[in-house]
């Protein structure tokens, strides 16, 4: 006979938002456990980013993405203090190239404003300069509460923190199958006896997100994977602060990656595909180095390959971009059944504040 195992909550995923919930519950819950099918966590989206500790400048005023990034920013930047992660607030420069990129450039302030970002400034291409020597724009905003984090140690705490608070983090453990019984879920793992039965269940399933939420049997969502890759250079290094260009609807642009021992890559472009595949090759080099030499000169021959990610974007191309999607699955006869979709960009800066407002949700 199949054994149960009882829990009061179930994550679904391990990666940096998962694994910020499952912290979240253990202040509340005394069982709880995360499941993730691969070998450890955040080896998807969590892990193929640009580490980016964002501001809050672009999203719609009301929005989830809005308000999570700005109220995730200062509790990333406070976690990471208080134990010892690497992180550097190093601002950043969106810049622009004449007039009309100037008026672009006022309206995000703008909206960064109204979202409740702070210090926000308008410079001119000398100012900027200063701040980052050999930068060619007319324009830029500056962003000071922009900055980069070691994602990995960050997600290496949370994961400790859960089991410091009694909870487990189980890795090779793929969900299969989710059944509603009474006031429960029971859920089915592959090549597993045991049945995890909970009356609480998080799906942050991130690129599969719309699949788990199918097993309950709510098909509503889709999900497009994004892909973007990023190439390296070693013309820059020790840069004083991040580079963007203007945004897209599609993504952020092709900007600088900066990481915490001064290494500099660029990244992401952002075209969709169909399948799951890391790979990457040149074929994207030309428009690399074209976008990038609008901001920063740099030879192709100084540009290789670096690595690639892909985001579950709840929209597809031709689509308008949606805002974060977190459901209490309440009105659709699954009380406590929480849905996460869509949870890209800046997912990594709200992880922390995703955790709470998960937490608030719950019935």
């Amino acid at each position: 006979m199949t054994e149960n195992i009882e829990f009061d909550a179930v994550v679904i995923g391990a990666g940096v938002v998962g694994l910020a919930i499952g912290t979240e519950l253990c202040n509340y819950f005394d069982k709880v456990i995360v499941l993730d099918k691969e070998s450890d966590f955040g080896q998807h989206v969590s892990s193929r980013h640009s580490g980016v500790i964002h501001s809050g400048i672009y999203y719609e005023p009301g929005s989830l993405k809005a308000k999570l990034c700005v109220e995730g920013n200062k509790l990333i930047y406070d976690y990471a203090a208080n134990n010892n992660i690497g992180y550097l607030k190093c601002g950043k420069l969106v810049v622009g190239h004449g007039y009309n990129d100037l008026q672009k450039l006022r309206n995000l302030k703008k909206n960064g404003i109204t979202n409740g970002v702070k210090d926000l400034r308008i410079i001119s291409g000398e100012e900027a300069l200063k701040i980052q020597p050999g930068l060619s724009c007319s324009d830029a905003l500056w962003v000071p509460s922009t900055g980069i984090i070691d994602s990995h140690n960050l997600m290496l705490h949370l994961e400790r923190e859960i089991s410091t608070k009694g909870g487990l983090v189980y890795y090779n453990s793929e969900v299969t199958k989710i059944s509603k019984e009474k006031e429960s879920y029971a859920l089915e793992l592959l090549n597993q006896d045991p049945i995890i039965v909970s009356p609480v269940v998080v799906n942050s399933a991130g690129l599969w997100c719309d699949a788990v939420s199918s097993m309950i049997g709510i098909d509503k969502y889709k999900i497009h994977y994004c892909k973007g890759d990023y190439y390296k250079s070693n013309r820059y290094k020790d840069m004083n602060c991040l580079i963007y260009p203007l945004p897209s609807k599609l993504g952020l642009g092709i900007h600088s990656v900066l990481q915490l021992d001064g290494s500099v890559s660029f990244g992401p472009n952002a075209y969709y595909v169909d399948d799951i595949s890391y790979e990457i090759d040149e074929k994207n080099l030309d428009n690399f180095h074209l976008s990038i030499n609008k901001y920063l000169d740099i030879n192709k021959d100084e540009l290789f390959v670096d690595y690639s990610g892909i985001r579950p974007k709840p929209f597809g191309l031709g689509e308008e971009p949606k805002d974060f999607m977190i459901e209490n699955e309440l009105s659709n006869g699954f009380p406590n059944f929480i849905n996460l979709i869509g949870i890209e960009s800046p997912g990594l800066t709200c992880s922390l504040a995703i955790g709470h407002y998960v937490k608030s949700l719950l019935t």
